[in-house]
């Protein structure tokens, strides 16, 4: 299911917006000025279909309306009397499905699940500690930053969302937020300190953890090679009685040098490092070759997805003309970066990048990484960084990615240059005040 347009009435109490997601378009731009509430967008999409109902309540506005396909509507309502009660409304084929209200009452209850599950302590009727880092929460905070970390199962029950074809209309479009800060990432480390093992957060590089985490996919890669391969070559002998197929001699080269070109690909990368030796063709051996070269490529197979992943990856990057820098790939670094300057190239650490490189690094990995396929992707302000000739090839990388990804991307920016040449893809945030 896709969103086809979002409304939202009154933001910070004076803006109203109207929102239309083009149906043949992979991308959609929002730009304006600071302020206009372009990060708001993002987030009211991210919280709804994350079920961060709590991130509502604090969000300043009167209305909002989510029209998916298939005649769904989401409808977000605040109604401030004594205390503000939000009312979220599901509806298919203009009829209400479910309905239920956010209240205060039901910060209370949330406020007790949290610090039932959660390591934070209440120190005055307003403030929250975390007691593994000993940073203090505003209730806003504790709410938005917790809440989702509860059992699903009670936060469903608080909420009253048990209702199958809301679950349903929230799981039918899957959405991934890549933030405006991307350099630091938030990692749980358990700290034996505190009991019960509970996890305590620490900010790490996320230039770092990228590459740590690109070594693991590779190590995973390579190991459902290794099980792939057991298993043909234990079943080598009945396939290659039972083969009936004879190759020629053109289409045994053919498909032998297709098979090395992939070959050498792999072994660049570090994913495959077994020479497969040149066999003649020999006409009397051609049931043999059959189960031979249908053996190899089921073998490199195995790396199809991810082959195409890394050399979108390490392309993008070495086009782009990272100053005398180059980026590498091997099964026992994840990536790294060479300098290329004169004749002598020496491996550079990674956080000394520029900042603007690491973003590069970042948002790429990520998008291409990270991002599952077929998900909305929602990415706050690319230009971070970036020198304006990155910038404006930014979106051509984006549709390689798209390409490959099959994903719909919404974007906020500030840039022209990130927009360059495509202004029939922008939705400029021209707010009407509220009369």
């Amino acid at each position: 299911m896709k969103i086809i347009s979002i409304q939202i009435d009154e933001l910070f109490g004076i803006f109203n917006y109207s929102i239309a997601f083009r149906e043949d378009d992979k991308v959609l731009i929002i730009t304006g000025p600071n302020g206009y509430g372009k990060t708001k967008v993002l987030n009211i999409i991210y919280n709804i279909f994350n079920k961060n109902f709590v991130y509502f309540h604090s969000l300043p506005f009167k209305g909002i309306v989510l029209k998916l396909e298939s005649n769904v509507s989401i409808k977000i309502t605040k109604i401030i009397d004594n205390e503000p009660d939000v009312i979220f409304t599901f509806s298919k084929n203009n009829k209400v499905v479910h309905e239920f209200n956010y209240s205060v009452k039901l910060e209370i209850a949330l406020e007790r699940a949290i610090a039932r599950y959660m390591p934070v302590k209440q120190i005055s009727s307003d403030k929250w500690i975390n007691v593994n880092t000993n940073i203090i929460l505003s209730r806003d905070e504790l709410l938005s930053d917790y809440s989702d970390h509860i059992p699903e199962g009670i936060n469903s029950e608080l909420l009253n969302i048990n209702s199958k074809i809301v679950n349903e209309i929230l799981g039918s479009i899957n959405v991934h937020l890549i933030k405006e800060q991307r350099l630091f990432i938030k990692t749980n480390i358990a700290d034996q300190n505190y009991r019960n093992d509970r996890d305590q957060a620490f900010m790490t590089e996320t230039i770092q953890t990228y590459a740590i985490e690109l070594k693991h996919k590779i190590s995973e890669f390579s190991q459902k090679s290794i099980i792939q391969t057991q298993e043909l070559d234990s079943s080598y002998p009945t396939r290659l009685i039972n083969e009936k197929n004879f190759l020629s001699k053109d289409e045994y080269e053919a498909r032998f040098k297709s098979l090395k070109a992939k070959q050498e690909k792999l072994t660049e990368y570090g994913l495959y490092e077994r020479k497969q030796d040149f066999l003649t063709y020999s006409k009397s051996d051609a049931k043999a070759l059959s189960v031979y070269l249908r053996d190899l490529e089921t073998k490199l197979s195995v790396f199809d997805t991810l082959l195409q992943k890394l050399e979108l990856f390490s392309n993008i990057l070495n086009e782009r003309r990272l100053t005398f820098k180059a980026i590498k790939i091997n099964r026992d670094e994840g990536f790294f970066f060479v300098t290329t300057h004169g004749k002598n190239i020496s491996k550079l650490e990674l956080n000394h990048l520029s900042s603007g490189e690491q973003h590069e690094v970042v948002l790429l990995y990520e998008l291409i990484f990270n991002v599952e396929k077929n998900v909305l992707v929602l990415i706050d302000e690319p230009e971070i960084s970036l020198h304006i000739t990155w910038q404006k090839e930014f979106l051509s990388d984006l549709f390689k990615i798209i390409t490959l990804q099959n994903i719909q991307v919404l974007i906020a920016t500030h840039s022209p240059s990130i927009i360059n040449n495509r202004w029939d893809l922008v939705h400029n945030l021209e707010p009407l005040k509220v009369s």
